[in-house]
């Protein structure tokens, strides 16, 4: 179900710089570019790319934007599209651990907005360190809000900061512009903002409970002057445990059209979680089992994970699992509007993309015009990472191909016969297979492989470890070592 139309087989690998780049947010413009945000070495990264995949040669400098804003550890944690185009970007810099809130604004173009804060950027300290903002949402009136959390000297509090238009400081919210909020006995953090329509503010993250002594889901609803909203919760503050005596962590939040609150995350033990919240606070009974999902996923800590709605209703979350592979893969769950599974995505309800040699790291999901679905975050080429993004297409898998059983492929290098066999228990249709050395390089590949035998000469593939993938009609069938010796 990868979208063969878009970049490689689905799949489009991008490197800034010579160390780690990290793509950590996407958005989708309404002419279908895709904006991906982040941050390489210690600076702010853009990356936009046109329908196909290929880097737009008319953003920044060819495609690409690297900002120092003047703090080191720059980190693009999340990002938004105004109705103009620009583009804002909201995170946090400094060294450990004295962290400020920064948010930095670019033009359509991906130029700098210096009409912006300072040359563009705002930098915001809340309290005496370790400030981190994690999310940002866009208020109809042009104002921006960014989420997250504050050292206090004994823990984290969560941490909500409002700006006008212009990057100054919003002192109708909460007097100065900030408003922390304490839940539990020990950290407490927002990882998603939402803004309903009648102006209220809801946050997602995770806090530790007395109840449970663990970490729960948290939820908060903010009136538009900063104040908790009493008419939620208990006293605007709402904690749910959705596997018991366990960590769960909050990460996504969305908005229903009928104004119930989705919250989606994982459990420390690997499950992907969902809770479906009334316009009160209070779990929706109809959602899954008594308001809660609980997935098992491989589910790796501790790291985003990301919700989308689409429009007939059905619940994406995507992010990255161990659940196929020794490494964490791309990975997308579907769920019906009840909380049931969607059997008809992926291979029972789950869509796993391996892309490079070590772990690949989704961050973002986000959904285009067309109903496709595109995931961005980083994958390890052998020495760092690099910035990937994967568009899937959302129809049922069976309607494109019916995949060959990975169990039944196997790969082996015969150096008697100077020969690599891959074969399968059912004929190839049309695959294709990548072989790629220890570095993440491609350095062979075969296209329109058909039948049950296929034999490569070793020739063609470097001496010592290598990688081979196998994919049909961009599904990926295979991704496994090889050891060839010549």
């Amino acid at each position: 179900m990868l979208d063969s139309t878009f970049g490689k087989n689905g799949i489009v690998i991008s490197s800034l710089g010579t160390g780690n780049d990290f793509g950590n947010t996407v958005v989708l413009q309404p002419d279908g570019k895709i904006v991906v945000a982040g941050n390489s070495g210690n600076n702010l990264a853009l990356i936009r790319y046109l329908i196909n995949g290929s880097i737009d040669p008319t953003f920044g400098s060819t495609g690409t934007v690297s900002t120092n804003i003047g703090c080191a550890n720059a980190i693009g944690s999340s990002c938004i599209l105004q109705l103009d185009g620009k583009i804002i970007v909201g995170g946090y810099c400094g060294i450990f651990s004295n962290y400020d809130f920064t948010v930095t604004r670019y033009n359509s173009n991906g130029l700098i907005d210096n009409m912006f804060g300072s040359s563009g950027t705002v930098r915001t300290p809340i309290l005496s360190g370790g400030d981190q903002g994690t999310s940002i949402a866009l208020q109809p009136n042009g104002k921006i809000l960014v989420g997250g959390f504050t050292d206090n000297g004994s823990n984290s509090d969560l941490a909500l900061v409002r700006y006008n238009s212009d990057g100054t400081l919003d002192t109708s919210f909460d007097s100065d512009g900030i408003v922390t909020t304490s839940v539990g006995p020990a950290g407490d953090m927002i990882r998603s903002i939402v803004v309903q329509s009648d102006g209220k503010i809801v946050v997602a993250g995770f806090s530790y409970t007395s109840a449970s002594f663990s970490y729960d889901f948290v939820v908060l609803r903010y009136n538009t002057n900063g104040s908790l909203d009493n008419t939620f919760g208990s006293g605007g503050i709402l904690t749910t445990a959705i596997v018991s005596n366990n960590n769960d962590y909050g990460e996504s939040i969305a908005i229903q059209p009928d104004g119930k609150i989705l919250v989606g995350g994982y459990s420390y033990t690997g499950f992907l979680l969902l809770s479906r919240y009334e316009t009160d606070g209070s779990l929706d009974k109809t959602f899954g089992t008594g308001g809660k999902v609980s997935t098992p996923y491989g589910c790796v800590y501790q790291n985003d994970y990301s919700l989308a709605l689409q429009k007939d209703g059905k619940i994406l979350l995507g992010g990255f699992s161990t659940l196929r592979n020794t490494n964490s893969d791309f990975a997308v769950a579907r769920y019906n509007a009840n909380g049931i599974i969607d059997l008809t995505f992926g291979d029972q309800g789950i869509a796993t993309t391996p892309i490079g040699i070590g772990d690949d790291i989704a961050t973002s999901i986000a959904i285009a015009s067309d109903g496709k679905i595109v995931v961005a975050g980083r994958t390890h080429n052998g020495s760092n990472f690099d910035i990937a993004v994967v568009r899937y297409n959302s129809t049922n898998p069976s309607s494109i191909s019916s995949p060959i059983d990975p169990k039944g492929i196997e790969i082996h290098h015969n150096p008697l016969s100077n020969q690599i066999e891959v074969s399968s228990d059912t004929y190839f249709n049309e695959a294709t297979i990548i072989f790629y050395n220890y570095l993440g390089q491609s350095v062979y590949e075969m296209n329109n492989v058909n039948g049950q035998l296929v034999t490569i000469s070793s020739d063609n593939v470097p001496h010592g470890l290598n990688f081979v993938r196998l994919t049909e009609n961009g599904v990926p069938l295979i991704f496994d070592k090889i050891v060839v010796v010549h």
